[in-house]
């Protein structure tokens, strides 16, 4: 996974300090968000990456001059008042987007349905088409707007009392009887990792109502361009990086922090670490396992997120793609059976023409993968050919002789995954969004160890783009007030 972006380089050696106020390792989106807010107070920050360009999943390659975006398709939260709108303004960085309406298509087997980017629009087209349901859709959608205010706010009230030990699947059937309804609100689970019997409903509703409210947006440039304008911003405002660098310890006095070693054995002296990557390697790998045994059984027994299975394309100039919708294809018939395979399709040059040589135009797919479907896979070359002609073999359901189309021909699977990343088994989503593993079960942002903390989405509040500007943004104000 390339990038052409020429000005995305370490700082140069000898202008490394020896100490820093803070150390963040992990250029996710989070880690850049913590980074920069630090270094935007005043603070000596060093940010430590092991890939050679930041962005973790929100990250772009070029072939032959197609710009596929490596796995996040658009990013929610980005209007004026949302938060990812407001922590760009606070940050200082100007960025163009295109927002996405529809924001989502829905196509089930049987039925589809389009959803716009307006959420008192979309509950007034399920009124319509649903009737019978009119009022539950209403306390529905009261009771959802609540929990989202409530998780946003980290207050403990009575809806989180009502809902944090409850799926989604149990929330939607405590509303609803008509299976199609149920779908269509449970059809966007992907964005979360885990079919509604099994997903928080916390989870969904931090996802769901972020969607909703904000709508959804695809940045000029594509989602590589959404790192690096964080990516600059933290080295304007004297941040320090070191790309292509691995973590090999967080080094400790005690049961406080006092640097890291790099895996060439370099020590870098600080008295606080951030930590925005995979959070079993964090404690188990970088700390050795030397905190709390009952927080380290907790970490130990913690279930990561699914992995996926990525298709690029790019095609010619010939195919016609006009009837192939931005969305969610599932296979599932009823509500039941929400957890089978789906494949998430875009064509994000419709959205950004500049992404492709002219006239010519990107299909991307995500393919849902239950994990038992990968965990003991040994051959990922035959794994990743079988994959690639079923999803094209699929594609061509919709698209006719697609594949005398094709020009350019990547894909990913969750293999590549973990090896851009360091994600266990290529997990998407940091730790499964179970009830389990949501809201205060999921690990805290301050850890046992003294300042030592946790960002990204294997900490507070959970996964997706938005949430982990929270979590980046929460976390750099945290450390700030113990500093004041």
């Amino acid at each position: 996974m390339l990038s052409s972006e020429k000005c995305i380089q370490s700082t140069k050696k000898d202008m490394l300090y020896p100490y820093y106020d803070a150390i963040v390792i992990g250029a996710g989106i989070a880690g850049l968000v913590c980074a920069a807010f630090l270094a935007k107070c005043g603070k000596k920050v060093l940010l430590v990456e092991q890939h050679f360009i930041p962005g973790g999943y929100c990250t772009s390659f070029k072939r032959k001059g197609f710009t596929f975006d490596a796995a996040v398709h658009h990013i929610g939260g980005c209007g004026k008042w949302s938060v990812v709108g407001r922590c760009f303004k606070t940050l200082g960085i100007e960025m163009d987007f295109y927002p996405l309406d529809p924001m989502d298509h829905l196509i089930f087997p049987n039925f589809s349905i389009e959803i716009p980017a307006d959420l008192d629009e979309y509950l007034t087209r399920l009124q319509e088409r649903y009737a019978s349901e009119k009022d539950n859709i209403k306390d529905f959608f009261r009771d959802f707007i609540k929990l989202y205010r409530a998780t946003f706010n980290n207050e403990n009230s009575h809806i989180i009392d009502k809902y944090k030990d409850k799926t989604y699947g149990e929330m939607l059937d405590a509303f609803f009887k008509n299976n199609e309804l149920k779908m269509i609100l449970a059809g966007q689970w992907g964005y979360i990792g885990l079919p509604p019997t099994q997903a928080s409903a916390i989870a969904m509703c931090q996802m769901m109502i972020n969607y909703l409210k904000d709508g959804a947006f695809f940045p000029v440039g594509g989602t590589q361009a959404f790192a690096n304008a964080i990516f600059k911003k933290f080295i304007d405002f004297g941040g320090h990086v070191m790309l292509s660098s691995r973590v090999k310890k967080i080094l400790l006095d005690d049961n406080s922090v006092r640097g890291i070693k790099l895996q060439n054995d370099n020590e870098i002296s600080s008295g606080l670490v951030v930590s925005s990557i995979d959070a079993r390697q964090t404690f188990i790998d970088l700390s050795e396992g030397k905190m709390d045994s009952s927080f380290l059984k907790k970490v130990e027994e913690m279930r990561e997120s699914c992995s996926f299975f990525l298709l690029y394309l790019g095609v010619g100039s010939d195919v016609d793609l006009s009837n192939l919708k931005r969305g969610f294809y599932h296979t599932a018939t009823d509500a039941s059976t929400m957890d089978k395979e789906w494949l998430y399709i875009s064509v994000p040059t419709k959205i950004c023409p500049t992404l492709a040589p002219s006239n010519k135009q990107i299909i991307s797919v995500v393919v849902y993968l239950n994990k038992a479907m990968y965990k003991n896979v040994t051959d990922w070359k035959s794994f990743k050919e079988s994959m690639t002609l079923q999803t094209i073999n699929r594609l061509e359901s919709y698209i006719p002789n697609l594949n005398k189309y094709i020009e350019v021909k990547e894909s990913a699977t969750p293999k590549t995954l973990e090896r851009y990343t360091s994600n266990t088994n290529g997990a998407a989503y940091g730790w499964e969004v179970t009830v389990d593993q949501m809201w205060e079960n999921r690990l805290p942002q301050k850890t046992p160890i003294e300042n030592l903390y946790l960002t990204g989405h294997w900490t507070r509040p959970g996964p997706g783009i938005c949430a982990v500007v929270s979590s980046g943004w929460s976390v750099a104000n945290l450390i700030m007030e113990n500093w004041r």
